[in-house]
């Protein structure tokens, strides 16, 4: 599946966080929780949105 930057349209490599041309952030957190570990607040991501174009088709299985 080809990845595009959504923002000037650059092919990206599979693992790219960030476009290598125009700097766009590809992976943008979605779920995160605060805690309190004494007094200081401390943020886990625990969900991550591609934000990169998807063009053809998802590989299944063992095909």
């Amino acid at each position: 599946m080809q990845r595009l930057c959504p923002a000037c349209f650059t092919e990206l490599a599979e693992e790219a966080n960030y476009c290598p041309v125009c700097g766009k952030c590809m992976r943008e957190p979605v779920g995160q929780t605060l805690q309190y570990v004494g007094g200081m607040p401390i943020t886990t991501v625990f969900e991550i949105k591609d934000c990169a174009i998807h063009i053809g088709k998802k590989k299944q299985g063992g095909e």
